[in-house]
């Protein structure tokens, strides 16, 4: 009869024998490395961290590596060729004990440990009890297991692997060394899920290993089994949309294509896109979650202009982005992935996915004001300068312009109109002036502040960017843009800056006060007066206008040291 070899997935055919083949996981393996060579055992470990990244296969190479009957005194490296090794390796060494903490939760579980504790290992130089998911313990078999966990008997070695360290009792974390096992990076991820593809001779994209890694999201197990069932059916090429029909994902081209037509604003061309991707069977959620991943990754290049260069995202995504981008500021994207993820949330719990996909879509196009309202202030003067004598129906050219929805003013504005708002907008040429309206309209803490504590950055008509570090009210700019807005009768932006550049009015008015000084001390009947009063100085120079006379009085106070 012939032997039937057995089938292995990829995740167990791949899962590592040694440390160095702990994939992105370097930082471990050196402190690992150097505590067993050094025989600086710790008595209890706790391995954390997402699904996937190698807890439960770091816990059992630390069991075979300090039993190992032929490893090297200068190595950490297990052999796998001793009986400790090979029976570690099927699970059936009698000195390395591994519990499911999700199926032994209780209090004689534990109970159960403790009373083996007492016995000497069979084979290797320890006794070790693996328990997985281990914060699935109840909070009795925890307490049971604390004594024991602070004092073992020095054969005794304990490693806990978990998800959710946070819910381990603090008192069990303080007897512990911790190791946090790292999400594994997409670049680190790609190149292994190449390897193996590689070793197994599978033609496959790399777009569709991208799709994977992405799918993955950082976990190497979730990637090894995404491809694993991706090579089922060998006889074909793996391409990216085999991955796509696979996962039930929206093809990303097509996601890009639904968020161009929804930026612009064409509203007919967005749904049909949304039943076209509806129809060949992307879930609903899936469009939405796609249609988020898109934006964040617009935003990382907004950000991170580099990215566009990154070789492990696929070429189509990096040129899509970048145009897109070119068309968006940050704003927009941020408003853009609020309303969507806010979408999302509601799909979780609603029950015609369907149609409420069709409503956040229309969501972002009628309710999202793609433009930031200095854009907006722009569209406005540019409507004002092209305003002729007849009126002008605003919803008409609306209705002529998609794109033009975004803004979508429904009220007929005639010259009349636009001639009022030209009379009312008062324009301010300066910062000083800017600050004066608030002592005018007697807003006189702000107007303080404005003064002696804030810096002038930029300034522009519409626009002023400030240092308020000194200014400890949180809503200082909502507040100050909000008046300004009311008592000039334009929108103003009010933003902050860190920059250091600049000095407040107070300081600057200093400043210039030195300035004639220095310039008064050279007039001849004030040089007079000064040699006549050796003793005194200039303290401070005040223009008087007599409002009878309409002459410049020039008053020099002197002040005379004792």
């Amino acid at each position: 009869m012939n032997d039937i070899k057995e089938f292995k997935v990829l995740a167990r055919k791949y899962r590592p024998q040694k440390f160095k083949e702990l994939v992105g996981q370097d930082l471990l393996v050196q402190i690992l490395t150097s505590a067993i060579t050094n025989d600086r055992l710790a008595h209890a470990y706790v391995l954390t961290g997402v699904r996937g990244v190698g807890k439960t296969t770091t816990a059992r190479l630390i069991a075979m590596s300090i039993n190992c009957q032929k490893r090297e005194n200068n190595s950490c490296e297990p052999c796998g060729n001793c009986d400790s090794c090979k029976s570690t390796g099927i699970d059936s060494n009698l000195d390395v004990i591994e519990m499911d903490a999700a199926s032994n939760t209780g209090v004689d579980d534990v109970r159960e440990i403790i009373d083996n504790v007492k016995y000497k290992p069979v084979i290797g130089k320890y006794k070790i009890f693996i328990i997985d998911e281990v914060h699935m313990l109840s909070k009795s078999a925890f307490n049971a297991l604390l004594k024991t966990l602070e004092e073992p008997p020095e054969h005794v070695k304990f490693i806990f692997a978990t998800t959710e360290v946070k819910k381990i009792p603090i008192t069990v974390l303080s007897r512990c060394q911790r190791f946090d096992l790292l999400r594994i990076e997409n670049k680190t991820l790609t190149e292994h899920l190449l390897n193996v593809v590689k070793l197994e001779n599978i033609d496959i994209d790399k777009d569709a290993i991208s799709l994977i890694v992405r799918a993955a999201d950082g976990s190497i197990r979730d990637g090894l089994s995404l491809l694993d069932q991706a090579i089922t059916n060998q006889n074909m090429k793996i391409d990216s949309k085999v991955i796509t029909n696979m996962l039930g994902l929206a093809e990303r081209e097509k996601i890009f294509d639904l968020l161009e037509k929804i930026l612009e604003g064409n509203s007919m061309e967005s749904l049909n896109l949304y039943r076209n991707l509806y129809d060949l069977g992307a879930d609903v959620t899936m469009i939405f979650d796609e249609l988020i991943n898109v934006v964040h990754f617009l935003t990382q290049i907004k950000i991170s202009p580099n990215i566009k260069d990154d070789i492990y995202i696929p070429e189509i995504e990096r040129t899509r982005g970048l145009d897109l981008t070119s068309k968006l500021s940050l704003n927009n994207l941020n408003i853009i992935w609020q309303i969507l993820f806010k979408g999302y949330q509601e799909l979780q719990s609603g029950f015609h996915l369907f149609q409420h996909g069709e409503m956040i879509i229309l969501r972002i196009i009628y309710l999202f004001n793609g433009n930031s309202p200095d854009d907006l202030l722009k569209k406005i003067t540019k409507e004002e300068n092209s305003v002729s004598s007849e009126a002008i129906n605003i919803s008409t050219s609306v209705k002529k312009d998609e794109k033009s929805k975004i803004l979508n003013f429904d009220t007929n504005i005639t010259k009349t109109k636009k001639s009022n708002i030209k009379k009312n907008y008062q324009e301010i040429k300066n910062f000083r002036q800017f600050v004066d309206l608030f002592f005018q309209n007697r807003e006189g803490i702000l107007h303080t502040k404005l003064y002696n504590e804030v810096t002038m950055i930029s300034f522009k008509d519409g626009e002023v960017v400030l240092n308020t570090n000194n200014v400890k009210d949180s809503s200082f700019n909502r507040t100050v843009a909000k008046l300004i807005s009311k008592w000039t009768g334009r929108i103003w932006q009010v933003n902050s800056s860190t920059s250091n550049l600049g000095r407040s009015l107070y300081e600057e008015d200093i400043i210039n006060q030195q300035k004639e000084i220095e310039k008064m001390k050279n007039n001849n009947d004030v040089k007079k007066i000064l040699k006549e009063f050796p003793a005194s100085q200039i303290h401070s120079i005040t223009e008087l206008t007599d409002v009878n006379n309409k002459e410049e009085i020039l008053d020099l106070n002197i002040k005379k040291e004792k």
